[in-house]
Order: structure tokens, then sequence, then C-alpha cells
């Protein structure tokens, strides 16, 4: 029965792959309770690559080098990841260096500081980790999907969702805590597809490039996305895009007179319709 899942999970990985041409793996990605839930042959940031680090630069190991990441809550040393997955305690001295790191770099002040907090989603079940594995080779049943991706990509999975769902998808950004908070808790709390704003995290350790966006979706939001991305593609919306290109090339005033000037321009007939 496992083994039947996992397929439907790694075929997926394939549709996405082929109908978006991504440059790196999707991710399913775990939430875990304790260490008897990880799979066997994964790597860990201490085991594996003798360091603690940042979540965010799991997954783009886990997206580009094709590993299985298990990420417990002794490997992060992200204070903001810890906070929002509960391996520290919210409390008020932890509120208090949170206004501190934001005053100055992404509030004016403490009032404007203190908005943010009303948007932040918490984990309220106690997990201790999160495992990340290439979707089309998953080790694991995920509870989120991650998809890195360029703006073009993210509107086809947009409009796959829309196809079947109807409306406008709704999200929220904040230039930060992209990955994790908006990546992994909002889909997973909130049983709906985010659009992802990467943040300074995401592009400076987690390496994201300057042109990504993530697209994240709970894993019972899978199907329905599938569904519409292979419809809407069959009915012609596809990536890449097929850009029109049936139209008799011409050239700004300026340069055309110039060219005129100097060899009598570029065209072969100076009057193509």
């Amino acid at each position: 029965m496992i083994y039947k899942e996992l397929k439907r999970f790694r075929e997926a990985g394939h549709v996405f792959e082929r109908l978006l041409r991504l440059s790196s793996f999707p991710l399913a990605i775990k939430l875990v309770k304790d260490t008897t839930e990880l799979p066997l042959n994964c790597k860990s940031p201490q085991k594996d690559l003798n360091t603690k680090n940042f979540l965010c630069q799991n997954f783009k190991i886990s997206r580009t080098y094709g590993w299985t990441m298990a990420i417990m809550n002794e490997d992060c040393v992200c204070k903001l990841a810890r906070m929002v997955f509960g391996w520290d305690p919210y409390t008020k001295e932890m509120e208090e260096w949170a206004h501190q790191f934001n005053v100055g770099l992404y509030s004016k002040d403490l009032e404007t500081s203190k908005k943010l907090e009303k948007e932040l989603f918490f984990l309220k079940e106690k997990y201790e980790g999160v495992v990340i594995s290439p979707l089309t080779r998953t080790k694991i049943i995920p509870d989120v999907i991650q998809i890195y991706c360029l703006p073009a990509q993210a509107m086809r999975l947009i409009q796959a969702y829309l196809y079947m769902e109807g409306g406008v998808m709704t999200f929220t950004a904040a230039g930060r805590i992209g990955s994790c908070h908006d990546g992994v808790l909002k889909p997973f709390l909130t049983n709906k597809p985010q659009l992802v704003i990467l943040g300074n995290g995401d592009r400076v350790w987690g390496v994201a490039e300057d042109s990504e966006l993530l697209f994240s979706l709970p894993s019972q939001c899978l199907s329905l996305i599938l569904e519409g991305l292979e419809k809407t593609h069959d009915a012609g919306l596809r990536y890449p895009i097929p850009k029109y290109m049936n139209y008799a090339p011409g050239f700004q005033t300026s340069f055309k007179k110039k060219a005129q000037d100097r060899a009598k321009g570029t065209l072969i007939k100076d009057d193509l319709k």
C-alpha cells in the first residue's frame, strides 16, 4: 500500500517535470514527530555534512542534488524557523528578540514590526523535524509539495488550480521566511496552495535565483492541480509559452533610418507586409 502511494507521488513529479520543464526537482515534504518516521538512507546536516544549517539550505540541497534530507530540531540553527516550527518556545524573550531583529531592517519601528505577528502561522502539534525528498523519487508520503519555478511556470500552476476551483488565488507575502513558513506551514495548516515570494534567507542561504518563485501545495490538492494542469495543457495553455511569431519584421524609426543611410536597410524588401 505504501509503495502504491509512493508511486503515485513519483508519477506526479514526472508530470510536473514534463508539463512545466522545471530546472530543479519538485519536492515532497513531510513533518515528522520522531526519528521512527525517517526513511532509510536519508541524509542529515550533522551526520552527513558535519554542520548545523538553515532549513532553506536543505530545500536547495534536495532539489539540486536529489538527496532526501532529514532535518531534526537539533540540526536547525535558524531562529525564525525554530520559532514557527515550535522547536523553540515563543516566549516574551523570543518575541522581543524578533522585534529587535526586524526594526531597522524589515520595519521602520516597533509598532510596524508588531503588525507581522498576526500573520504568522505556528504548528500547534509537536513535530520534531522535516523530511525533504525529490518528488520523482520520493521516499516519503508528503504533507506538502514544493515547486520552485519561474513566473510563467507559476502562472501555469495558478491556471491549473483555478481551472478546477474557479475565482482567484489569494496569497500573502512578507519578503522573508518564505520557503519554511509560507512554503510549508501555510499550505499544511490552511490546506490551500500558496504562491511564495522567496525571501532573503531563501536567496542568500537557500541559493534561490533572482528569477525564482515557489508554488507550494498541500498533498490533498495534488490530484486536483494535476488534472487542471493536464486539461489546460490539452486546451492549449503550454509551457514553454508558444509565443506568436507570424508577423513581418520591422525596426524602430531611428534605427531603420541609420541602417538605410549606411547600407540601404537590412530587409530584402523594405515594404514587406
